[in-house]
């Protein structure tokens, strides 16, 4: 039967998990040859003494912390204040005494004044929580159909400043799921949001090929919404610690750090999972309780809060579909929580040019987009529109293994800037993607619309 611990000898916390032990396990480490029975919380973060001889109880109890290597226990000690030595006086031979001069009338001393008290520290200030009452008046406040979304509720003293987008670069057009466009469509998303969250709540999956804009349409909503806008990016190894956050140890004091999750369900915003399929799915499923009726975060096992969300917090998850390789499909019970989902394909060539010109900053001299009246003109515009034939038929071919974004148009546009030809940019940023049997296909896709000259 195994041995129960009543009282633990002491207990220290670390801002990191330690890694030289296995959470849940009693271990004997040894200081100067005599035993000590050590355990890990399951956390990973909090280590509880057991047991100790008596002369080392004591010792360990006053220490900062405890360092563990190689089944080796070293005690570091809190520092102690360090005291000036005391100055030696030299032993000098006995001086002949100068005669007493005669006594002069000694002022009287002034009256000390009392020290000034010390000016406490400010604290930070906490985080502030919404009433019932306020968070049902939160759900009234209108939406307007264009500018800034009125967010009365939200504590702006504690929005960082890199959550605030300025100069995104997004050109908005209707689709058979927005037939007013994206943003209208996710402007009436945090409308029905805002107003049924605690009955319906509305989370949004945007997903598409890559290049086709997805992030830079959620980051323009926040622009022209002025809504906070929280970033998770995600990628392979992202620990739900890191997301949500972690105890810190201060002064010889733990305290619980918010990560990104907390501070935005706190807050209130525009929370926006992007490659949304590249993040564990244990990670994932921390996100149940706030995606349905419940609307809270739980972090019971972490630090013992549950943390309702703010009325105006919107999640958005956007993602690139799981053909590609190293992606795969969210789980189950997340994707029948994202309510409203769209598809964001590849723009219509008119569209696309119209991007490239705004985002590349090209004047009417380079590229003038092409009306009803008047085809395109410009010192680009052959090799423009050339490209743009060839890229619609690419697009098209969905056996191909990688399918040109507009990140290549761009990246071809770029080039032709800086003064190469149509096909050494074409090679470049078209071709060199592809291989053996695929890239010749590229050059008869080339040759449809432009064959390559002779050298």
């Amino acid at each position: 039967m195994a041995k129960s611990y009543s009282r633990a000898v002491a207990v220290f916390t670390y801002s990191r998990r330690v890694k030289s032990l296995k959470p849940g396990k009693v271990k004997i480490v040894r200081y100067r040859g005599k035993p000590v029975k050590v355990m890990l919380d399951p956390s990973g973060r909090r280590l509880r003494v057991l047991e100790a001889p008596k002369d080392l109880a004591s010792l360990i109890r006053k220490a900062a912390s405890l360092r563990i290597t190689d089944g080796s226990l070293r005690i570091l000690l809190k520092e102690k204040p360090k005291t000036k030595p005391k100055s030696k006086v030299k032993a000098s031979k006995p001086e002949s005494r100068p005669k007493p001069k005669p006594e002069q009338p000694r002022d009287e001393p002034k009256p000390e004044l009392p020290p000034k008290p010390k000016e406490p520290e400010p604290e930070a200030k906490a985080v502030s929580t919404l009433t019932e009452a306020e968070r049902r008046k939160a759900m009234l406040v209108p939406v307007p159909d264009k500018g800034s979304i009125p967010t009365p509720y939200i504590d702006w003293n504690r929005i960082p400043k890199s959550c605030i987008v300025k100069g995104v670069v997004y050109l908005d057009y209707p689709n058979p799921q927005a037939p007013h466009g994206m943003l209208a469509e996710l402007r009436e998303m945090f409308r029905r949001n805002r107003r049924y969250q605690n009955r319906a709540p509305v989370n949004i999956l945007i997903w598409g090929p890559k290049g086709t804009g997805k992030s830079e349409l959620v980051k323009k909503f926040a622009e022209e919404t002025g809504l906070p806008y929280w970033q998770i990016m995600g990628q392979e190894g992202l620990r739900a610690d890191e997301l949500l956050g972690h105890y810190e140890l201060k002064a010889g004091t733990s305290r619980w750090v918010d990560g990104i999750i907390p501070k935005a369900v706190r807050s209130g915003g525009i929370l926006h999972f992007d490659e949304a399929n590249v993040i564990e799915p244990a990670v994932l499923s921390r996100l149940d309780e706030l995606l349905d009726s419940k609307r809270q975060l739980n972090m019971e096992d972490l630090n013992g809060e549950i943390i309702k969300a703010h009325p105006d917090l919107l999640i958005i998850f956007t993602m690139n579909p799981p053909i590609y390789e190293g992606l795969k499909p969210l789980p189950e019970h997340i994707m029948s929580r994202l309510t409203k989902k769209y598809i964001l394909d590849y723009p219509p060539p008119e569209v696309e040019m119209k991007v490239l010109k705004e985002k590349l900053k090209l004047s009417d001299a380079e590229f003038k987009l092409p009306t009803r009246n008047q085809p395109a003109r410009g010192r680009f515009a052959r090799d423009i529109l050339d490209l743009m034939k060839i890229i619609d038929n690419l697009r098209k071919q969905t056996d191909l293994s990688y399918t040109p974004s507009m990140r290549e148009t761009q990246g071809f546009i770029q080039d032709l800037k800086e003064g190469d030809d149509f096909f050494t940019a074409f090679d470049r940023n078209i071709k060199a993607a592809y291989y053996g049997e695929e890239a010749d296909r590229i050059e008869e896709a080339l040759k449809a619309v432009r064959g390559r000259p002779r050298k």
